[in-house]
């Protein structure tokens, strides 16, 4: 359907963002969350809006269908009623021509109303497509957010990681002080696991 979506993270999303982060001067990348996470907030803010007022129209289409089918109901009993009459007829001519009449008017209503039932439902069924499509992207916008803030956190934790890391490796080797190697070794595993996390993260595309 025309307003269907892929995954946002598709494949093709993930080069380019990769590409906008890298910073063109150095090969290393580039803190750029804010921006991502701005741009993610602004589709989802556009996207709620949208909605919400899809949300609106869906309940004013839907009040139609109620007293549409009613109506269907109550003529299609009148149809059968009067064919019924019709088939015990045995009064006047006129009164048959009559009866005749109502028949057809009884049976040209309630085609129409069902042909108004029919477009009702019909459209209600691709306003409703739209909504879950709608639902979809705000569910992987949500989802990119939080993997989003994932990445950024544990950038954060690594950068910490390293400073600290070198601060105390510095340290110890201006002060000559027996270095604790334990903690060195846990930091070290610490800014190691950081790592393959961030490294797990991006080939499972987040």
């Amino acid at each position: 359907m025309p307003w269907e979506t892929g995954p946002i993270s598709g494949e093709g999303n993930r080069a380019t963002a990769r590409g906008w982060l890298m910073n063109p001067d150095s090969a290393q990348p580039h803190d750029n969350y804010d921006a991502f996470l701005s741009r993610l907030d602004a589709a989802t803010s556009s996207l709620s809006t949208r909605a919400a007022s899809l949300d609106k129209a869906l309940a004013a289409v839907s009040l139609l269908l109620g007293p549409s089918e009613s109506a269907v109901r109550k003529w299609e009993r009148r149809r059968h009623y009067v064919g019924e009459q019709l088939a015990v007829h045995s009064g006047s001519p006129q009164s048959y021509t009559a009866l005749c009449e109502l028949h057809v008017v009884a049976g040209k209503m309630e085609s129409m109303l069902r042909g108004r039932v029919q477009r009702v439902t019909e459209k209600l069924a691709v306003m409703q497509g739209r909504r879950e499509a709608i639902d979809k992207s705000l569910l992987e916008l949500e989802l990119s957010r939080i993997k989003l803030t994932s990445s950024r956190m544990l950038s954060q934790d690594r950068e910490k990681l390293s400073s600290i890391f070198s601060e105390i490796a510095g340290s110890t080797a201006a002060t000559g002080a027996i270095p604790d190697m334990g903690l060195l070794g846990d930091l070290k595993e610490a800014r190691e696991a950081i790592i393959l996390a961030e490294a797990l993260m991006e080939v499972k595309g987040y």
